[in-house]
């Protein structure tokens, strides 16, 4: 079934167009039963109103759908739904991409200079193309990616962060009103929330919410799938992810057991994250600075949620969770031969630290080593206290 064939457009009868392109379509309006042509916008996705008019709803993704006329054709755009009624630190962004146009004989460095004020950039490593992009670079450490050139790309640089890069920032609302007066176009955001205690949300509760349509926003059900142990039920050590939709139509919802993914066998912490990318559809800037309401209004069944989200707790929780079972694995692989250097260096615990120690991070702890680096007590086992 086409994306248009799984669209329900309830004012007026309409009949698809292929473009030529995946994802991409035209609408063109039957004559004999036309409607009134919707809201006309001839220049990209520059808004005349705050409320468009939606034409239907995608049955896959529950979003809205508005028709943008173009000379002879009809264009599709979905719109991400939020719910307001829930506070607005339900959620915090976990991923965000966005593409823009420097400024005239300016590159990929203004970006990157621009960008300073909200996280901190580090150290620029060139690598080889990416995204259809002739160079990228990766900075801060593996905080995200930026990429330039190519004559297709039209000048746009392309900027990239994702659970790393997210941490470090703390001002979304000026980084999204940056965004906005530059014109950027967001090409991904991901949110999540985080249930540490597995109290309210759980697989469990995830596997119920699909069975009796928590999912479906109007359509039918999306289609799911399943990764991790599941043959192991709650039992599962690994951990166990529940998918909902799927990347192709740009919406996808992740349901998974983040501390047992992490390291934590018994770990009841539970992520819910939902991923959505501009394919025909608009993301707004206002995503950045309530992502709870956005969160909330991607399906029905999250509209519950009200615990509020701390950014610091989160990294605080998974970063001493992997760093438990990395020194776990360490003593398994290395814990007799340091009993034996012990021997062997008569007990000299400086000189067997100097022989076994290496620069860096562990690479299941790098994605907080922000955060580690400037506050190393908080995986110090005698300074953590009660549970976060």
């Amino acid at each position: 079934m086409s994306f248009f064939e799984s669209c329900d457009f309830s004012s007026g009868a309409y009949s698809a167009a292929a473009s030529g392109a995946p994802g991409k379509l035209a609408l063109t309006v039957a004559p004999e039963e036309a409607a009134p042509l919707p809201r006309v916008v001839t220049t990209g996705r520059k808004k005349t109103s705050n409320k468009p008019e939606y034409a239907g709803f995608d049955q896959e993704t529950g979003e809205p759908v508005e028709l943008l006329h173009s000379g002879s054709r009809l264009s599709i755009v979905r719109h991400i739904e939020s719910v307001q009624d829930v506070p607005e630190t339900i959620a915090f962004v976990d991923a965000l991409a966005f593409s823009v146009v420097p400024p005239e004989e300016e590159s990929f460095h203004w970006l990157l200079q621009e960008m300073g004020q909200f996280l901190e950039i580090g150290t620029v490593e060139h690598r080889k193309g990416l995204f259809g992009f002739r160079y990228s670079a990766r900075f801060g450490d593996g905080a995200g990616v930026i990429a330039w050139g190519g004559e297709s790309q039209n000048d746009r640089v392309y900027f990239s962060v994702q659970g790393k890069g997210c941490s470090m920032i703390s001002r979304w609302a000026d980084l999204a009103d940056w965004l906005q007066r530059h014109k950027a176009s967001i090409k991904r955001v991901d949110l999540a929330h985080d249930d540490h205690a597995g109290r309210l949300v759980s697989i469990a509760w995830a596997v119920q919410q699909y069975q009796e349509g928590g999912f479906n926003a109007g359509g039918r059900n999306p289609v799911h799938s399943c990764a991790g142990d599941w043959l192991q039920g709650d039992a599962s050590t690994k951990g166990r992810t529940l998918y909902i939709g799927n990347r192709a139509s740009g919406k996808f919802g992740r349901f998974y057991e983040k501390g047992k993914q992490l390291g934590d066998p018994n770990s009841p912490w539970v992520r819910v994250e939902v991923e959505w990318r501009a394919q025909d559809r608009y993301i707004p800037y206002d995503i950045l600075v309530r992502p709870g309401h956005y969160l909330a209004g991607a399906y029905p069944c999250l509209a519950f949620l009200n615990e509020e989200q701390s950014t610091i707790k989160t990294v605080t929780k998974a970063a001493r969770i992997a760093f438990d079972a990395a020194v776990e694995n360490g003593k398994r692989a290395c814990g007799k031969l340091i009993n034996l250097m012990m021997e062997v260096m008569q007990g000299d615990y400086a000189a067997v630290v100097d022989k076994l120690l290496r620069p860096g991070i562990p690479a299941r702890i790098d994605p907080y080593s922000y955060h580690v680096k400037k506050t190393p007590a908080m995986l110090d086992w005698e300074l953590r206290g009660g549970d976060i």
